[in-house]
Order: structure tokens, then C-alpha cells, then sequence
């Protein structure tokens, strides 16, 4: 809730500053349209008084246009048509002095008209009247036309704002929720060798018990709390990983030996674990981490199989960890996610963060790690490191 409240927030605010910085030139615009008409309608309107005028020279006054000759100082007008018109004449004269000036007239609350008011000599001169109901459509047109660009526009901006902040949020979203998703796979994890302490602590405090029960509990316990302890360790590693706090410490290593030492440090009951010879493969890694990432994959190999092999070879400019092994391998439904926390590639799979630490540990190294299914069966994960610079001076 948080998130979608700050994602209003920010397109609400992207929306404001874009509109602000829109809607100014929009306005603009508006003004110089509507500038620009009223100077047409007052040219057209001087226009008609240039052919009033010249018709009267000639003596063929106009039958259409509302005109006046005004004479302040003897207080009469002489309208050149019958009209019903009644502005006032003598006012605008006296006010317009000796320049040209226009003025608005309004006729019984309904039609406008713009007169042009032309002076002769001292209080005398002519006047025109034109009705401006064409003038006042086109700038009633304009208004809408502006006023349905900048709701356009509104939308638009808040539209553009919520697809940006959207696009911003996604990075916290998804952070947000592996955390969450972190948080709870950790407490399902931690909640079971916490269980097992627990009931195991309680039983063995419910009544006097000999030293043999004592020590099985002890043991239980024990168990319980190593394993806890792994989980711990774990997810601080995997974390540090993440977050770039553990950085590998490079140089250059063989990963053919490396792979030998693995398969025989490793102890598992019921599976065979062998290192096939190859050529010397040497990357640039950190020996304890890149160590660990093989381990880790030889470990849930051989919980699942009775024979794991470890292979190395080069390929292009990457050295190459391949552990196969002839267990059931993976699921269908999972191989795309047993490199995520807490996931289980079979049914015999431990739920971890083994292989999640795997992958953070390849990728710390430039390389990338893999998983499979075999042709004939089994599971195949492959690492997959650069090779040291030395190969190639």
C-alpha cells in the first residue's frame, strides 16, 4: 500500500510539473489566437469605415453598415441608414479626443458590437458599428478547443506520470518483495531445528531420564542446532553476496585440481564421488569461494544419486565445472528456479540457499552457472568461470 501510494504521489507530481510547463505555452497560444482575431476584426472594422468614407465622397452612401457622422459641439449625430441603434455617440467622441479609438456596445443584453470611432476635427468625426457574433464564436471555439487540449494534456501527463513511476517503483517493488519473501522462507527455515530444539529440550526435562536419553537428546539438539547454525551462515553469505559486501579475492587457480579436491574431501554414504582427468583448466577466482560454489553442487548431487562426476574442460574463454550424476535429476516444473532461495529441484532436493549461493558466487566471478537434465538421465549443472588472462598474453 505504501508503494501504490507513493507511486500516486510521484505521478501526481509529474503530472503537475508537466501541465505547469505545458499548459503555459497552451495559454500562450491561446492569447496570440485571440490577439490575432481581434486585430483582424478591428482591421476589417477601419476597413469598413476607409469604403464608408469613400462612398460618401462620391455620394453613395452605404445601405448596410450603421454609421454615424457626430458633432460634440452642437450635440447632434446624422446616422447615414435608418437604424434602431442607439450607442452613445456624443461620450465616444468626447472621449476618443483627436485619435482613433475603439469601443464595445452591447444591445439589450444580446448582441455585441465593436465601434470604430474616427475623428474629423475638434468634436467632430464619423462612427461605425459591426456586429461581433462571428468574432465571438471563433474565440468561443478557441476557448473550447484549449480548454479540451489542456484536459488532453492532463490526462496525458498523469497517464505518462503513472507509466513512468511505474516503471521507476518496479526495482523497489521487486526488492521489496524478495525481501519479504526472504524474511519468510528464513522463519520457515529456522522454524523447523527451532522446533526440534524445543520438543527435544522439553521432553528431556518432563522427568528424570537416564544419561543414555539425556545424550540422544543432547544430540538431537546438536543436530538441530547446526543446522540452524548453516541456515545462518547461509543466508549471511548470501546476503554479503548480494549486497557486493564480499568480494572475491582473484587469482589464478586450476580448476581441474580443484575439482579432484572436491570429489575427494567430500564424504556422502550412499554416493560415489569421482573427479575425471583432464587438461589443466586455470580461471581467475577466489579458491575458498569458487570451492564452496563446487561443493555446493556435489553436496545436493550426491543426496540424490549414488554416483556423481565431476568434469573440467575449457570452452571458448571459459573454464568449465560440469557435475553430472545418475539421480532422477530435476523436475521439469522447477529446473528454471533451483538457483532461487529456498527451492527444491526433486523431491529428494534439500530446501535451501545451497545452489542460490552457487549462483551469487559464479556471478561475483563474471561467469554464469547452469542446469539440466541429462539425455540419459540424471542432472547436469554446469559452472561456467573466465579463464585467467594469462591464457591469453
Amino acid at each position: 500500500m505504501r508503494v501504490r501510494r507513493l507511486r500516486w504521489l510521484i505521478a501526481g507530481s509529474f503530472a503537475f510539473l508537466m501541465a505547469a510547463v505545458a499548459i503555459a505555452p497552451l495559454l500562450l497560444w491561446q492569447s496570440e489566437r485571440e490577439d490575432a482575431s481581434n486585430r483582424r476584426f478591428q482591421d476589417g472594422l477601419v476597413a469598413q469605415m476607409e469604403e464608408v468614407l469613400h462612398g460618401e465622397t462620391i455620394g453613395q452612401r452605404p445601405q448596410d453598415v450603421p454609421t454615424w457622422f457626430v458633432n460634440v459641439n452642437d450635440g447632434w449625430s446624422d446616422p447615414f441608414i435608418e437604424t434602431d441603434l442607439e450607442p452613445p455617440l456624443l461620450t465616444w467622441m468626447r472621449e476618443s479626443g483627436e485619435e482613433p479609438s475603439f469601443r464595445s456596445y452591447r444591445l439589450d443584453g444580446s448582441d455585441n458590437y465593436l465601434a470604430y470611432i474616427r475623428p474629423k476635427v475638434d468634436g467632430q468625426g464619423w462612427v461605425t458599428l459591426a456586429d461581433t457574433a462571428e468574432r465571438d464564436n471563433e474565440l468561443d471555439r478557441l476557448d473550447r478547443t484549449t480548454w479540451i487540449l489542456i484536459g488532453g494534456l492532463l490526462l496525458a501527463c498523469v497517464g505518462f506520470g503513472w507509466l513512468l513511476s511505474g516503471l521507476a517503483l518496479d526495482p523497489v517493488r521487486r526488492v521489496l518483495a524478495d525481501q519479504q519473501g526472504f524474511l519468510a522462507d528464513a522463519a520457515h527455515e529456522m522454524r523447523t531445528p527451532l522446533a526440534v530444539i524445543m520438543a527435544s529440550s522439553s521432553q528431556a526435562l518432563a522427568r528424570q531420564r537416564s544419561s543414555e536419553e539425556y545424550v540422544r537428546s543432547l544430540s538431537e539438539i546438536r543436530s538441530a542446532a547446526e543446522r540452524a547454525s548453516t541456515g545462518v551462515n547461509e543466508m549471511l553469505d548470501l546476503v554479503r553476496f548480494e549486497s557486493g559486501q564480499m568480494m572475491p579475492r582473484i587469482a589464478p587457480l586450476r580448476l581441474d585440481l580443484l575439482a579432484e579436491e572436491v570429489a575427494a574431501s567430500v564424504r556422502a554414504d550412499d554416493s560415489e564421488i569421482v573427479a575425471e582427468l583432464g587438461d589443466a583448466v586455470v580461471v581467475d577466482a577466489d579458491m575458498a569461494l569458487l570451492r564452496q560454489a563446487v561443493e555446493n553442487v556435489v553436496r545436493n548431487a550426491a543426496r540424490r544419486a549414488p554416483n556423481v562426476l565431476l568434469r573440467t574442460r575449457t570452452d571458448g574463454r571459459d573454464g568449465i565445472v560440469e557435475v553430472t550424476d545418475d539421480g532422477p535429476g530435476f523436475d521439469p516444473a522447477t529446473i528454471g528456479k533451483v538457483f532461487e532461495r529456498y527451492q527444491r529441484g526433486d523431491r529428494r532436493g534439500e530446501v535451501g540457499i545451497g545452489l542460490a549461493i552457487v549462483r551469487a558466487i559464479v556471478t561475483a566471478h563474471g561467469g554464469s552457472v547452469s542446469a539440466a537434465n541429462g539425455e540419459q538421465g540424471g542432472a547436469v549443472v554446469v559452472l561456467r568461470v573466465p579463464l585467467s588472462r594469462t591464457v591469453y598474453q
